[in-house]
């Protein structure tokens, strides 16, 4: 089942983000150990305002454990959504006034869609852009957008088949992706 994710309860979800934006985890949260970056993940959910906050995060639940998550928003919060993380990076040392553009103007941006392994081939993913698209249609979006890595041929396939195009060649923390749109 599908739900808004309890900040009381964010077992997994930090592991889950890592698992699917690899080498971005260190570029959002500043850090290079596994602990360290999980530990500021775990903050950025904790939030109430922040492009990983757990108002952004939606979360399934299987066997009494969160076993997946969406982390969804619309692109045109992007600004407000990554200061606090701009402002971590800032006490770190790390100064920068923005990240690479993910998305662009009036589109609702999947940022996330992560299954842990064991729940994975179970249609999981696939209620979770059904509740995106739902999402997005509600909150008035005329299209959801996602990113994929270029190495990633067979999750780009799995976006074309569900009515996903390509939009743009963007460049996050070093690697090429695919910026894809589904009009709605």
């Amino acid at each position: 089942m599908i739900k808004n994710c309890n900040k009381n309860n964010i077992q997994n979800i930090s592991k889950l983000i890592l698992d699917a934006i690899e080498d971005i985890a260190s570029t959002l949260t500043g850090e290079f150990e596994e602990e360290k970056i999980l530990e500021t993940l775990d903050s950025y959910i904790k939030m109430d305002i922040c492009r990983l906050s757990h108002k952004n995060i939606f979360t399934y639940v299987k066997d009494e454990k969160i076993i997946g998550i969406l982390v969804a928003y619309s692109s045109n919060d992007i600004d407000i959504l990554d200061k606090p993380m701009l402002l971590n990076l800032k006490d770190k040392g790390i100064l920068k006034d923005s990240f690479e553009k993910e998305c662009f103007e009036d589109e609702f941006y999947i940022d996330t869609i992560s299954v842990l392994k064991k729940y994975q081939g179970q249609g999981i993913a696939k209620e979770f852009f059904n509740f995106a698209f739902k999402k997005a249609k509600e909150l008035g979006y005329k299209k959801v957008s996602l990113l994929v890595d270029f190495k990633k041929e067979k999750a780009k396939n799995l976006y074309l088949k569900m009515g996903f195009e390509d939009n743009d060649k963007l460049v996050v923390a070093g690697n090429d992706f695919h910026h894809m749109i589904k009009w709605i």
